[in-house]
């Protein structure tokens, strides 16, 4: 026996499917995984809140377009393959398993995410797939700071051991190279190379000193800045010691710059490491390195220190922060190391932009206030 239109139990059943409908759409659309789906022609017939966060779009730019704007360029042919075999073929490749792939936000950004794909039939015969997306990024930051972490605790151990064991032949090279730099009757090729030998002695000093540095832990002294102002003082500090480089030095401080509370002396640090890294890749005739000071959307400063030098290749741009790499001769590879820990440990944030034959930006993005638990 059928069911009428106007059955009273047919239209509970109704209401009742509506409710069960409705239910599993507001679970789906507060869901902290991102969750989108396609239709058999690849183009987007469902997208949550939490895909419009993850990917930077708003539903109604995505809807019923296709997936590839989703897709970075160089995965885009390879996943409409597996696309067209799956429709060709049936095979479930990818189909009900768990992968890591990249993904492509709004503004670029290349980030990892974890994604879980299924498909099936809809109502209209017409094939559907979803894709189940968590991003990755915190927990693979989290992974590398650990993994940072357990460097330094190693370093620092081996600083522990040797440290005082050099240090102290050193001062002793040191002090009796100066005593016979002294000495009358020295030729000056002689006196030369008693300036080689303390040059490489106070290098080896600073090399010691920025390892203790790097292992052992802060404690800062927090105070509210101005850091146009902190800015220029240490370029006027620098000037001096640039030489004609100097030259092409400029700072810019942009209007509604707020002060932030930090430690003055560290970020002195910070500012003259990245100076100094600037002009040290400016091999053009005409050296220019910009300091730009500006407000910081989220609340604090944003500074950039950018060169006109020779660029980064991509392949280095990964260890930049990793202590010991350098691609400088007489780098130590410690400076931006520090200076990432100060920043992180001021609740900011460093980042590294070149282009080869183009230049380097490093950017820092400070908040106003430290982290909690490190303002002393």
């Amino acid at each position: 026996m059928t069911k009428s239109a106007g059955d009273p139990n047919s239209i509970t059943d109704f209401k009742a499917m509506a409710l069960e409908l409705d239910k599993y759409r507001r679970i789906i659309e507060t869901a902290d995984d991102a969750v989108v789906s396609i239709n058999e022609n690849h183009e987007v017939v469902f997208m949550n809140k939490a895909a419009e966060k993850l990917f930077g779009y708003q539903r109604s730019e995505i809807m019923g377009g296709d997936l590839n704007i989703l897709i970075p360029q160089e995965y885009r042919e390879q996943h409409r393959k597996f696309l067209n075999k799956y429709l060709r073929t049936g095979h479930p490749r990818m189909m009900g398993t768990v992968a890591e792939v990249t993904i492509e936000k709004r503004d670029g950004a290349k980030i990892p995410v974890s994604i879980s794909l299924s498909g099936g039939v809809s109502e209209n015969g017409r094939m559907l797939f979803t894709a189940i997306m968590r991003d990755l990024s915190a927990e693979r930051s989290l992974t590398q700071r650990v993994q940072e972490a357990e460097a330094l605790a190693a370093v620092g151990k081996m600083v522990a051991t040797v440290s005082h064991e050099i240090k102290t032949p050193l001062a002793l090279i040191g002090g009796f190279t100066r005593q016979v730099t002294r000495e009358p009757n020295i030729s000056e090729k002689g006196k030369r190379k008693l300036e080689i030998v303390l040059e490489e002695v106070g290098r080896l000093e600073s090399l010691l000193n920025e390892i203790s540095d790097l292992s052992r832990p802060y404690r800062y002294q927090f105070e509210e800045l101005d850091m146009c102002q902190e800015s220029a003082q240490v370029l006027e500090l620098m000037t001096p010691s640039l030489g004609e480089a100097a030259n092409g030095l400029s700072l810019l401080c942009n209007k509604g710059v707020p002060k932030v509370m930090a430690d003055k002396n560290r970020l002195r640090q910070v500012l003259i490491n990245l100076v100094n890294n600037a002009v040290q890749a400016c091999a053009k005739e005409e050296p220019k390195v910009e300091v730009e000071v500006a407000p910081w959307p989220r609340g604090g400063v944003i500074l950039e220190v950018r060169d006109n030098g020779h660029g980064i290749p991509e392949e280095h741009q990964k260890e930049l922060f990793t202590p010991f790499f350098t691609t400088k001769k007489q780098g130590t590879g410690l400076g931006l190391p520090l200076a990432r820990r100060i920043i992180r440990d001021h609740g900011g944030k460093i980042k590294v932009v070149s282009q080869v034959g183009e230049g380097t930006t490093v950017l820092v993005a400070l908040p106003a206030r430290p982290k909690q638990g490190n303002e002393s």
